[in-house]
C-alpha cells in the first residue's frame, strides 16, 4: 500500500520562482500546488487543508502578512513558511508572531527548502502527537460525578488550579485523591511541565530524604552514583506527595525548609539548589491526630495545609455510582472487546452496597465483571457475587493471572458446549470473535482437558472459523 504524500500550497507570486520551488518540493516526496495569489491560496485552504504552506511576502493581490493572517484564521495549527529576496528584521519577528514556523529567502537552496519543510512539518506532528497524549491523559484520570460533593470539589479546583498554593487532599483509601492531584496540575499554568508522583508510605524511611531531595555520590552506603530528587524532576511543574501522613519528622523539616525557602540541599552535599515545584499532598490518617501524638510536626501541617480538599467516600455520594460504572463499564469493554451491560437491578445492587475500597474498588470489580460475567445484561445476582468474589479467585499468583485463569476457564466451557462455533460461543460470552480469537490463541499453552478436537480449537484462521460455523448452521 503506499504511503500518502503530504501536500504544501505554494503561493508565489512569480511563475518561474512557483515552478523551481515546485519542482524541489515534489522531488523531495510532497504533493505540491502552486497559486499566484493570496485569494487563489486561501480560496484552497478553505475547500481542502494542506499540510503545509509556503507562502510569499508578496503576492499580486496582498501581502504575505496579511494573507498569513487570514490563514491563520482559516486553519490556526497551518505550519507556514515565508518566502522572500530579501526580510527586514521588523517583517521576520510579525511573520513569527503570527506563527511562521521559518523564513527562506530568495534565490532558493534544494536543500535548505527540503530541510525547512521536513522540520516545519514535523515540528506540527509533534505538537499534534502532544495534544492527543495530553487528551488521552485527562480522559484516563478523569474526575467522574455530579453530586453536591464532587461540585463543591471542582469549585475548589478551579479556584486553587491557578495559583501557586500547597494543598492538602484529605479523605479515605480510594476515593481519587491523585485524580484531584492531577486535575489541579492540569489546570494550572504548569499543566505542560511534569507532574510527578511519589508515595511516601512505599520508601523506607531512611531512604525518603535522598527520594525528595536527591544525594550526591559516596553519601551513604549504595550511593555509587550523584541523584537527583523528585523536587527536582518536578522543577517548574507539581510534586504529588501521596501518604504525606507516613514521612518522618526529619523529612517534614527539610520539606518544610523548601516550602518555606525553595531551596534544597541533597543529601551529602552542601550546594544550595533553588527549584520551584508545586506541593500537593494526599492524606488518608487524621493529621492534627498524629500532632497530638508527637509524631508530626504543627509547623509543617500548617506550612502545607493553605488549601484542603476533602474527598468524600463513595457511599456519601451515592448520585456517582452509576455514573462512574458506566465510565469503567466503557473503558473496560473498548479495552478488552466486549460487550456488556448491567440489568436495571444490577443498579440498584452497586448503589446498595457500602462500598469500603471507594473508587478503587469500584473499578476492579467493573474490571472483573466485563471478563468473567457469564449474564449478559449482568444480573443483580451475579453482580452480588462478584462483590464477595476476592475470596473465590484463585490466590496463587497476582490478580492478572486469576482473571486470564478465570477467563480462560470460561472460554474453554463455552467453546465445549457450542462444540467449536465461534460465532455462537461468541454471542454467548458477550465478547466480539476477534477477541475470542485472541484470548483462545494466547490460551492454547494451558489447555489439557477438552472434549473437542484441536482442529476446532483453534480458529485463529477466521476461514476455518467460518466453515464450522456454516457446517454447525447446517446441520
Amino acid at each position: 500500500m503506499l504511503a500518502v504524500k503530504q501536500s504544501i500550497y505554494v503561493a508565489c507570486g512569480d511563475p518561474e520562482t512557483a515552478a523551481a520551488l515546485n519542482k524541489m518540493l515534489t522531488g523531495g516526496g510532497y504533493a505540491c500546488e502552486s497559486f499566484s495569489d493570496g485569494r487563489g491560496v486561501l480560496a484552497a485552504i478553505k475547500a481542502k487543508l494542506p499540510d503545509l504552506l509556503a507562502l510569499d511576502l508578496v503576492l499580486p493581490d496582498a501581502s504575505g502578512i496579511e494573507v498569513l493572517k487570514k490563514a491563520r484564521r482559516i486553519a490556526p495549527t497551518l505550519p507556514v513558511i515565508m518566502m522572500a529576496e530579501m526580510v527586514s528584521v521588523t517583517t521576520a519577528v510579525a511573520a513569527l508572531k503570527l506563527g511562521a514556523t521559518d523564513f527562506l529567502e530568495s534565490p532558493h537552496d534544494p536543500g535548505r527548502v527540503l530541510v525547512a519543510a521536513r522540520h516545519a512539518l514535523e515540528t506540527t506532528d509533534m505538537q499534534r502527537q502532544l495534544e492527543r497524549l495530553r487528551d488521552e491523559l485527562q480522559e484516563r484520570y478523569k474526575m467522574v460525578g455530579e453530586s453536591a460533593a464532587m461540585k463543591r470539589i471542582w469549585s475548589l479546583i478551579r479556584r486553587v488550579a491557578p495559583t501557586p498554593a500547597s494543598v492538602l487532599i484529605t479523605g479515605e483509601s480510594g476515593v481519587g485523591k491523585e485524580l484531584v492531584a492531577r486535575a489541579i496540575h492540569l489546570q494550572s499554568p504548569r499543566a505542560a511541565r511534569p507532574f510527578i508522583p511519589l508515595n511516601c508510605a512505599a520508601i523506607p524511611k531512611e531512604l525518603i530524604e535522598s527520594e525528595l531531595f536527591g544525594h550526591e555520590k559516596g553519601s551513604f552506603t549504595g550511593a555509587g552514583t550523584a541523584r537527583v530528587g523528585k523536587i527536582q524532576e518536578a522543577d517548574a511543574g507539581t510534586l504529588f506527595l501521596d501518604e504525606i501522613g507516613d514521612l518522618s519528622l526529619s523529612a517534614q523539616a527539610k520539606l518544610l525548609r523548601f516550602l518555606n525557602d525553595s531551596e534544597i540541599q541533597r543529601v551529602g552535599g552542601s550546594t544550595v539548589i533553588h527549584m520551584d515545584a508545586r506541593i500537593v499532598a494526599a492524606t488518608n490518617k487524621d493529621l492534627q491526630e498524629l500532632i497530638k501524638q508527637n509524631l508530626y510536626r504543627d509547623d509543617f501541617y500548617h506550612r502545607l495545609n493553605v488549601v484542603t480538599i476533602e474527598v468524600p467516600p463513595l457511599r456519601e455520594r451515592v448520585v456517582d455510582i452509576e455514573l462512574l460504572a458506566t465510565f469503567f463499564l466503557d473503558h473496560f469493554c473498548a479495552d478488552y472487546g466486549r460487550i456488556v451491560r448491567f440489568a436495571p437491578e444490577s443498579w440498584l445492587a452497586l448503589k446498595e452496597y457500602a462500598w469500603p475500597g471507594n473508587i478503587r474498588e469500584l473499578r476492579n470489580l467493573i474490571e472483573r465483571v466485563v471478563i468473567l460475567a457469564e449474564t449478559n445484561p449482568v444480573e443483580a445476582e451475579e453482580l452480588r457475587s462478584f462483590l464477595g468474589a476476592e475470596a473465590k479467585v484463585p490466590t496463587d499468583g497476582t490478580l492478572k493471572v486469576a482473571l486470564e485463569r478465570a477467563e480462560r476457564d470460561a472460554v474453554e466451557r463455552v467453546m465445549a458446549q457450542t462444540q467449536g462455533n465461534v460465532a455462537e460461543a461468541a454471542a454467548i460470552l458477550g465478547i466480539v470473535r476477534p477477541s475470542l480469537y485472541r484470548i483462545i490463541t494466547e490460551s492454547m499453552k494451558y489447555w489439557t482437558v477438552l472434549d473437542v478436537t484441536l482442529s476446532i480449537l483453534i480458529p485463529c484462521h477466521p476461514e476455518r472459523s467460518e466453515d464450522s460455523s456454516a457446517s454447525n448452521a447446517s446441520e
